[in-house]
């Protein structure tokens, strides 16, 4: 009962907690403030940068990147070197339609619910928390969209991802990306 305690707790203060911001983010200084009403300016194709890699079961573009995902293209994109295209939308205010290609194939569509904060169109944070007995995890992310004036938009992720294993083996799998610039390939028509 104790220990069972002691796990309401910390996940409650992980709850209360802000894991993932982007305050500490330095903006470069090219950058197009983005408002509501001129969202639609990172309407366009792409090109993934490829320090923006696409893992198995992690975030890819404010949506999670499946195992079965990344055998549908895994030959294309790591044998053959083909990009990720991402074509991104504005379909309102507070949300954008992403569409993942790769060599003229529909990988994956998806809206992404978000605001405009600071700049940047701002994704809705995702958390979830698993407190078991024999696993606890906590996860929490952030991504976000912002357009520079060189043609380009520029992402930034960052991911708080903490827990136990049988109480005794801590992990701590956090990470960011941030200032990852990706080239516009074709205009909006």
């Amino acid at each position: 009962m104790y220990l069972y305690k002691i796990t309401t707790y910390l996940c409650f203060l992980l709850l209360i907690c802000s894991c993932a911001p982007f305050k500490k983010v330095k903006t470069p200084d090219n950058t197009i403030e983005l408002t509501k009403d001129n969202l639609h300016l990172i309407d366009g194709t792409y090109q993934n940068n490829i320090e923006n890699p696409a893992y198995s079961l992690e975030l890819f573009w404010g949506s999670f990147y499946t195992r079965k995902e990344q055998e549908s293209v895994y030959n294309l994109v790591y044998k053959e070197k083909e990009p990720f295209l991402i074509t991104l939308k504005s379909v309102s205010k507070k949300r954008l339609n992403v569409t993942i290609t790769v060599k003229d194939s529909i990988l994956k569509s998806f809206d992404i619910k978000g605001r405009v904060k600071n700049g940047y169109f701002e994704q809705r944070r995702i958390t979830y928390a698993i407190p078991t007995i024999f696993v606890n995890k906590y996860y929490s992310s952030k991504f976000r969209i912002g357009l520079l004036n060189r043609n380009t938009i520029i992402t930034d992720f960052k991911k708080t991802d903490i827990g136990t294993v049988y109480f005794f083996y801590p992990f701590n799998n956090s990470s960011n990306n941030y200032n990852i610039e990706h080239k516009k390939v074709t205009s909006k028509e």
